[in-house]
């Protein structure tokens, strides 16, 4: 009786690890997609829940500020994917942070643009 629990639990637990591994490929390989734009930049914001659904956005825009991508990852399980998110494409950064709620969404969606801003703020900064 024993051996087949864990045998089943052995199998079920490898399972979970490659579904994990899929996952931050797909991860890793969407980042790579979105990061060979030219010029601009690209932020990443997570909001985790602890109970519920959580959500991971990839906002990428151009030197003027303009969200041109968007994907979002939301979900509870290792079978969520990258989905184009279009709904900001064309905003200005200022215009998106005002539409912005406090949803788990919407959140990651901030932390996106708060490193945006931060690395357009540090470009700046250095051409000073």
């Amino acid at each position: 009786m024993w051996g087949w629990f864990i045998v089943v639990f052995a199998a079920v637990w490898l399972l979970q690890l490659w579904m994990a591994k899929a996952q931050l490929k797909n991860y890793h390989g969407t980042i790579r997609k979105l990061s060979r734009r030219p010029s601009g930049y690209l932020g990443v914001g997570i909001q985790k829940q602890k109970l519920g659904i959580g959500a991971i956005a990839i906002v990428v825009v151009d030197e003027a500020g303009t969200v041109v991508d968007s994907q979002l990852m939301r979900g509870v399980t290792v079978f969520s994917r990258f989905e184009p998110f279009t709904k900001y494409i064309n905003l200005p950064l200022d215009t998106l942070q005002i539409k912005l709620g406090e949803e788990p969404v919407d959140l990651a969606f901030k932390m996106a643009i708060e490193k945006i801003e931060a690395q357009m703020n540090e470009k700046t900064n250095l051409a000073v």
